[in-house]
């Protein structure tokens, strides 16, 4: 595969946006130069046809116009303010859609993934599962999905409702096709979203770079927060002290206590969280479920039947 570089990388991103993941051939010449060009040769766009309601752009780059016929003559065309009408040769009315299967591949080339010959498609043309992975420097296998459009309140909307329907009993890694800073910062209890753009080695094609994918998942939640987790509940920093919890159950309470505390309604029902995480019914308090440790009451206040994290 041809060196892919940042121009690339960006433009495929905004078409991956694109609820169709097309672009016509006149954008890809007119408007992002040498990008179009190295995503086509790289085999990471497939011409789909030639169609009347292929997507060009303005002379702004980021505002998407639909070709419509001419008044004049009826060619299909469009607008353009600096240049008057447009009339698009026929190699220009064609269009490209995104190889999902050849950018997946590409993409996950560098990973240690024990996945089917194809990611299967959990979400019709938004969200993909790939499999397990090992990541540099944890012990077990996560499980990964690729996810875009998640920057559209649909596209958000449809991956949540995937997430709620088959939560993750640890960590799950959702590596977005949407650019990493217009990735929504919300919290989904047991998984973590990348954006792949950040996380690339370009100087190896557009593969995901093993190394930067761990160092970046060990630094995700360096944020102004007093308190973050790690998605699988075995690490919690509480204004830079770590904890760490190494049972199922344990991490299961901290990850739901955690998620209380991000909706801004903290307090729990003590039995309701330890039936939740699975606990027998000899558990009946959370100092029983953390025997042997003290120290989640560094953190974590239990009264009353009620449980809650106190900052």
């Amino acid at each position: 595969m041809s060196r892919i570089d940042a121009g690339a990388i960006a433009l495929l991103g905004a078409i991956a946006e694109r609820p169709d993941a097309q672009i016509s051939r006149i954008a890809l010449e007119h408007h992002a130069g040498s990008a179009g060009k190295r995503l086509i040769e790289a085999g990471l766009l497939a011409r789909t046809g030639d169609v009347a309601a292929a997507v060009s752009m303005s002379d702004h780059a980021d505002e998407a116009v639909t070709l419509i016929p001419s008044p004049v003559d009826g060619a299909m065309g469009y607008f353009s303010p600096g240049s008057g009408w447009v009339t698009p040769s026929a190699g220009e009315a064609a269009v490209y859609r995104l190889d999902f299967d050849s950018l997946f591949f590409a993409l996950l080339a560098d990973l240690d993934c024990s996945r089917v010959a194809r990611p299967r498609e959990l979400v019709k043309g938004l969200v993909w599962g790939v499999g397990m992975a090992r990541i540099p420097g944890r012990a077990a296998r996560v499980d990964v999905w690729i996810t875009r459009r998640l920057s559209h309140p649909a596209g958000w909307q449809s991956f949540s409702d995937l997430t709620k329907a088959r939560p993750s009993p640890g960590l799950r890694l959702v590596l977005s096709l949407t650019p990493d800073h217009d990735i929504p910062r919300k919290f989904i209890q047991g998984h973590e979203i990348v954006g792949v753009d950040a996380v690339l080695d370009h100087d190896a094609g557009l593969g995901i770079d093993p190394e930067i994918l761990a160092a970046r998942l060990a630094h995700l939640h360096d944020d102004e927060d007093p308190i973050s987790i790690s998605a699988d509940g075995a690490i919690v920093t509480v204004r830079g002290q770590r904890y760490r919890f190494t049972g199922g159950k344990q991490r299961a309470i901290v990850r739901a206590l955690y998620a209380a505390w991000k909706t801004g309604s903290p307090e729990c029902l003590t039995a309701e969280i330890l039936e939740n995480a699975g606990c027998g019914l000899k558990v009946n308090t959370l100092a029983k479920a953390f025997s042997k440790r003290d120290d989640w009451r560094d953190f974590i206040c239990e009264e009353g039947g009620r449980c809650w994290i106190f900052l």
